[in-house]
């Protein structure tokens, strides 16, 4: 007997969706079996539930389907009597919508504040229309290169944030410079951190 996995057993979901687990239950001739299996899910805070199993198409063949309402790591462990378990994994990312991406007071904070606080780029002495208009710019430039959905994913929003504070630094540094043996020595137009977060999500240009 056992119990087979039908789809992928490891998944990466966003916040608030469904994840569906199926399975497939046979007996030792490899025949489909009415034993009917059971769920348990541990959640990221480490609790466990336990949603039902529903016959999907015939016995034998089953399914649940669970609303996923944190974010965090899961994991699904489906029993049935005599016949073996099947495991499945969920990795479940925030999502932050659209109007509200990275925006000024995320970048500067807010220094007036009792106590003040401080956003990505910490204490600095760029103005706020400095910010806005890196901001603008990199914003611009990211959706050209990057699909960029109605929920922003986290590494989006990291390398967005990080596009603005390397724009604020690149504007007081010179594209290129000499060393004392008269080698130009270019300054990279790119951003190592902001193209590992990025890469994931850039558009697939056709030549």
């Amino acid at each position: 007997m056992a119990v087979m996995a039908l789809g992928a057993t490891g998944v990466d979901l966003k916040l608030g969706d469904q994840w569906v687990i199926g399975v497939c239950v046979t007996d030792v001739d490899g025949m489909l079996t009415d034993v009917l299996p059971t769920l348990t899910i541990t959640l990221p805070d480490g609790t466990t539930t336990a949603p039902a199993m529903d016959v999907l198409t015939a016995l034998g063949v089953y399914r649940a389907l669970y609303t996923v309402a944190a974010a965090g790591r899961y994991v699904a462990r489906v029993v049935a009597a005599g016949a073996g378990v099947a495991t499945f994994v969920a990795f479940v990312d925030a999502v932050t919508a659209g109007t509200a991406m990275p925006d000024l007071i995320d970048l500067r904070g807010d220094p007036d504040a009792d106590p003040p606080t401080f956003g990505y780029l910490g204490g600095n002495s760029w103005t706020d229309d400095d910010i806005q208009d890196a901001l603008d710019a990199e914003a611009a430039s990211q959706r050209r290169v990057c699909r960029v959905k109605a929920e922003y994913d986290p590494d989006l929003r990291d390398a967005l944030m990080r596009r603005v504070q390397r724009n604020l630094v690149m504007r007081g540094q010179p594209g290129v410079t000499v060393t004392d043996e008269g080698q130009p020595v270019f300054t990279p137009s790119t951003d190592p951190e902001v193209r590992r977060l990025e890469r994931t999500h850039l558009r697939l240009v056709m030549g």
